[in-house]
């Protein structure tokens, strides 16, 4: 809990000094855009549509900014060798963490089964969208990965959802749009502050020498705020070809950015050696305490026709594809039932891309 204290307020100081890292000394930055959508496993119901665009950047080893987390860090990790900040490091006692930074924009929309009613059905999903940034500090190793992050949005009309759908519908799937959004959940102002960690799974890595090879991670984090307060924990195992050493959260997750996960020092061999290609499958259990979605706002009375249900599981199966810095994936997520009286299980389709900023024009020249 102290190094989320930590970064908590960490990343208020990093972000001060934002502007100021474009500089030559800095790593380059990478942009990300994730979208899920239930369009691709053929359904149009419940979490119906997210996406988001983000920017994450590491923070240059040399910057004042990164050796003053690295120092606040091993203070607070102390000498006692079973802590748990004292776990984030790696090899040997004098080896860096990686800081890194991210902004992003991302908008959730939820609508029932029926689409022509003026109101969601009796039992069904209310209609729901939400839009907000995220801010992110990030700190990571060799072995792990944690995240905080801070996410500043709105429900209702603000959040634009039902022009997102109604342009999607149009001019993507055209299909028919839903007639109900003037009864969705009502505009409220949500802050939300989000933990996140990854620890890979030695036991089950590969050597990393191997072309063909496996590995994993746990991960469990928490969020509080009135957009959304729960605890999960889940994992994730990957195999294919040449597997970078990186892993990155291949569907839209408020507090788990697409970035890479887990400290890597950027390599440049041949086309062969930088292709990776994997397939991976993650499981994940939530306790939700509360979602705006479901329970409605917190600030004003609003009866969403619906009961949460408090335990929530899912199901994650994809591919990924890598070259050099470029990377692509697509997955498939199936989730247990989040309220009572759900049409069945939830499936929807995630696509992310991500690339350096520099791409393509500087992208084969390293």
């Amino acid at each position: 809990m102290r190094f989320h204290c930590f970064l908590t307020i960490s990343f208020i100081t990093l972000f001060v000094n934002a502007l100021s890292l474009a500089h030559a000394n800095s790593e380059r930055p990478r942009i990300v855009f994730q979208q899920d959508n239930d369009l691709f496993t053929g359904s149009d119901r419940d979490y119906t549509n997210g996406i988001r665009f983000a920017l994450v950047k590491d923070l240059a080893k040399d910057r004042s900014s990164h050796n003053w987390l690295q120092k606040q860090l091993y203070e607070l990790a102390g000498t006692e060798s079973d802590s748990f900040l004292n776990q984030l490091r790696y090899g040997d006692s004098n080896a860096e963490n990686r800081f890194s930074w991210g902004i992003g924009l991302t908008q959730l929309m939820y609508t029932p089964d029926n689409k022509t009613t003026p109101t969601a059905p009796e039992g069904e999903r209310p209609y729901a969208g939400w839009l907000g940034i995220e801010c992110s500090l990030h700190v990571k190793n060799h072995e792990s990965a944690s995240s905080v992050t801070l996410s500043i949005g709105t429900t209702g009309p603000n959040a634009y959802a039902e022009d997102a759908q109604d342009w999607i519908h149009e001019n993507w799937s055209h299909s028919t749009f839903f007639e109900g959004w003037d009864s969705q959940v009502p505009g409220e102002m949500t802050v939300n502050l989000h933990f996140d960690h990854k620890r890979k799974l030695g036991w089950l890595q590969s050597d990393s020498t191997e072309t063909l090879s496996c590995d994993a991670y746990l991960e469990w984090g928490a969020a509080l705020g009135n957009f959304r307060t729960d605890a999960y924990v889940g994992g994730l195992i990957r195999a294919g070809l040449n597997l970078p050493e990186t892993y990155t959260t291949p569907r839209v997750q408020i507090g788990s950015y697409g970035h890479s996960l887990f400290a890597q020092d950027p390599k440049y061999y041949s086309i062969t050696e930088n292709l990776s290609a994997f397939v991976f499958v993650g499981v994940r259990g939530s306790v939700v305490a509360h979602d705006i979605t479901l329970d409605g706002p917190v600030f004003r009375d609003f009866d969403t026709g619906v009961n949460r249900k408090p335990v929530v599981g899912e199901l994650l199966v994809g591919f990924s594809l890598k070259l050099y810095e470029l990377e692509a994936s697509f997955s498939r997520t199936i989730r247990s039932d989040e309220f009572d009286s759900q049409n069945g299980n939830q499936q929807y389709g995630s696509l992310q891309v991500k690339a350096p900023c520099d791409w393509p024009w500087n992208w084969f020249k390293r």
